[in-house]
């Protein structure tokens, strides 16, 4: 499902990543642990290509991109296989709830407006804010604010989901 070979990602002189090489099987969950700074963001954002690696190539299902000789296509080919639940949340401040859930399904998925609000209310259901869909990220508590990231994220049906600190709200 996914695979990492030889994956390096540097900023300036500083090798943050120097030659991860990891795969985890469909229906695994893996958790990365280590002191703050030793490149466990680092390493989710090089899977998505939010950073680009200087070298390695990443698998998930059956896309691979080279991080040596990528194309635009490559990437948004695999990062459809993908979301990343952010530690920071990184909800819209000006859409409530309900639109910061349809809005990829909308314009990323190419959903109708009423079909994307059908599956955002399911997945607000699954971590219980579907009551909340009327307010704004900024009413909302850290917990709360991280439910929505996870239900956005869920809503776009990925093979995997990437949490960076899943839990430093809840």
């Amino acid at each position: 499902m996914i695979k990492i070979e030889n994956l390096h990602k540097k900023f300036g002189d500083s090798e943050v990543l120097k030659g991860i090489d990891f795969e985890v099987e469909k229906g695994q969950v893996v958790a990365i642990i280590g002191p703050s700074g030793t490149g466990k963001s680092t390493l989710l954002r090089c899977m998505n290509y939010l950073e680009t690696p200087e070298k390695g190539i990443i698998t998930i299902g059956n896309v691979s991109v080279d991080a040596e000789k990528h194309t635009k296509e490559e990437v948004q080919n695999l990062r459809k296989h993908s979301a990343m639940i952010f530690q920071n949340y990184n909800l819209f401040r000006n859409k409530n709830v309900l639109q910061n859930v349809t809005e990829p399904l909308i314009t990323a998925k190419k959903m109708s407006k009423c079909d994307a609000e059908k599956e955002a209310m399911e997945q607000l259901k699954k971590v219980g804010m579907a009551d909340k869909i009327n307010q704004y990220p900024i009413t909302l508590s850290g917990g709360q604010q991280q439910r929505v990231a996870i239900a956005r994220s869920m809503a776009t049906k990925p093979d995997i989901l990437l949490f960076d600190e899943p839990t430093s709200a809840l």
